[in-house]
C-alpha cells in the first residue's frame, strides 16, 4: 500500500502568511514590479471642468488628442460631470448605500467616454468598457494606438464607506491613477479648467502629494484620494494638471513639457 506524502511547490511565499507583512515584505521586494505598456501616456478629461463646458472647450481638445494619435500609445479616461451629481443628490435623498452611489456616478462618467470616442472614432477610437480596458487594452491600442475608458474605478457596491458622509472616495482621478499605475504607464495627465494647484494668486509649478494633503483647507483641483493613492503606486510617481482651455496645453503636456502644476508622490 502506498503512501502519499504532502508536497510543497517551491517558494518563498510557502510557510508565511500574507496577513503579516514584516514575513511577506523580503518576498514582496524580490523582484522590480514590470511595466506593461512602458510607452502608454494616460489623459483624464474632467466631466464638469472639460465635458460638460461643451464644443468650445471639448473639440478643440480632441483635435490635440487626434493629432497625438500617431505618437506613444494613448488612452483617455472621462470622468463625471454636473448628471452624476444631480443622480447623487437624489440617491442621497432616498438613503441610498455608498456602493449604490459609486454604480450611479460610474454611469455618467461612461457617458462622457462615450462621447468622446464618438468624436474620435474616424481615427479608429473606441469606448473601452472596465473589463475590456482591464484585460484586452494592448490589442485594442495595437489597432488603433488609442482608446477611451471610464475612469470611474470599478468598485461599484464594493466601494469603501467614505470616512465622511456617503459620496464614494475612489472616484475619477483615482480610478485613471490606479489603471495607469497597473499597466505601468509613462505619464498621467489631468486636463482641467484651471492652470494647476494654486497657492494663493500663485500657480505652483511643482508640489509634493504629502504636502498638498497636509493642508485639509486647500482647494484642489484633484481628488485628495488621488494624491493618497499616489503616495503608494509604483510605476507613476508624478502626474501633471493643466488647463486643458488653454490651446496647446495638452499637446505640450503630451510631449513631456511642463505646462502646468506636476504633483510627486
Amino acid at each position: 500500500m502506498s503512501t502519499t506524502h504532502p508536497k510543497d511547490v517551491e517558494s518563498p511565499l510557502a510557510r508565511q502568511t500574507l496577513l503579516d507583512r514584516e514575513q511577506v515584505r523580503p518576498v514582496d521586494q524580490q523582484q522590480p514590479v514590470i511595466r506593461m505598456l512602458p510607452r502608454l501616456r494616460v489623459v483624464v478629461l474632467g466631466g464638469r471642468s472639460i465635458v460638460d463646458r461643451g464644443r468650445d472647450v471639448l473639440l478643440p481638445l480632441v483635435e490635440e488628442l487626434r493629432a497625438a494619435i500617431s505618437g506613444d500609445p494613448l488612452l483617455i479616461a472621462t470622468g463625471a460631470g454636473i448628471r452624476a451629481r444631480h443622480a447623487l443628490g437624489v440617491g442621497l435623498d432616498l438613503g441610498l448605500p455608498t456602493g449604490a452611489l459609486a454604480e450611479i456616478a460610474g454611469r455618467e462618467a461612461e457617458q462622457n467616454g462615450h462621447l468622446v470616442a464618438a468624436l474620435l472614432a474616424e481615427q479608429g477610437v473606441a469606448y473601452l468598457g472596465h473589463d475590456t480596458v482591464a484585460h484586452q487594452l494592448p490589442v485594442h491600442l495595437a489597432a488603433s494606438n488609442a482608446a477611451v475608458t471610464n475612469g470611474y474605478p470599478p468598485y461599484g457596491v464594493h466601494e469603501l464607506p467614505s470616512a465622511a458622509g456617503k459620496i464614494p472616495a475612489h472616484r475619477t482621478d483615482t480610478g485613471a491613477l490606479l489603471l495607469a499605475d497597473a499597466w505601468g504607464a509613462a505619464s498621467l495627465t489631468y486636463v482641467r479648467d484651471v492652470d494647476g494647484v494654486l497657492d494663493g494668486d500663485t500657480v505652483l509649478r511643482e508640489a509634493s502629494a504629502a504636502d498638498l494633503l497636509a493642508d485639509a483647507a486647500r482647494t484642489l483641483p484633484i481628488d485628495r484620494e488621488a494624491l493618497r493613492t499616489l503616495q503608494r503606486a509604483r510605476h507613476v510617481r508624478s502626474v501633471q494638471i493643466v488647463d486643458g482651455t488653454v490651446a496647446g496645453n495638452l499637446t505640450k503636456a503630451l510631449a513631456g513639457e511642463h505646462v502646468g502644476t506636476v504633483v510627486s508622490a
